[in-house]
């Protein structure tokens, strides 16, 4: 994967430069915003975090609630501090993130693109997130409706640089694997039609 703008992933600060984001740890949380019970989540947890650790918050995507989340954030004086990015910034975002949040909705296609772009996760517990993430300790997972559970794996891995860059290459092979998967699946099924 290759980000538009020409990022590698070690270029963060260049990243959130360019796209006009501060230089701070920065956690992007992934749309469709149409589940309400995640997003009053998002906005809890993030303001939580905030109160602890100076650090930014992105919205990326669409959904029926992301203007809630940010007014919710905003309410609590968080203002200068949740951005709401469209989708199409995807590859340039993904290089600026330290870390990111899938929402209830992301499917596997989008959580193994922002593995293999060496993001940690922290993620609701669902069976693709149980199946990819936690075996391989790509990143954090916590139980939809736990705020504090939610707010936790951001400030730990926000705090534990170390953690959050052992995630990072351990989510880079784990998209790779897959990916390896898939092509063999591929080429056997090729194989048999072939045949």
């Amino acid at each position: 994967m290759t980000a538009s703008l020409g990022f590698s992933p070690q270029d963060s600060v260049v990243a959130r430069s360019v796209l006009g984001l501060a230089d701070l740890p920065t956690v992007v949380a992934l749309g469709p915003f149409d589940d309400l019970a995640h997003a009053e989540q998002l906005a809890a947890a993030f303001t939580a975090v905030r109160r602890r650790c100076n650090a930014q918050f992105v919205l990326l995507g669409t959904g029926a609630h992301r203007a809630a989340i940010v007014r919710r954030t905003f309410s609590q004086g968080a203002r200068r501090s949740v951005h709401v990015v469209p989708e199409n910034r995807w590859a340039d975002l993904i290089w600026a993130a330290d870390l990111v949040v899938p929402s209830t909705a992301t499917g596997l296609r989008r959580l193994l693109e922002v593995l293999a772009a060496g993001r940690p996760v922290v993620a609701p517990v669902n069976p693709t997130t149980v199946r990819v993430v936690v075996p391989s300790s790509a990143g954090l997972v916590y139980r939809p409706g736990d705020v504090s559970g939610l707010a936790g794996a951001l400030l730990r891995l926000l705090s534990t640089p170390s953690l959050r860059h052992g995630m990072s290459c351990r989510a880079r092979e784990v998209a790779r694997r897959h990916h390896t998967r898939q092509i063999r699946l591929h080429e056997s099924e090729r194989e048999k039609e072939h045949a």
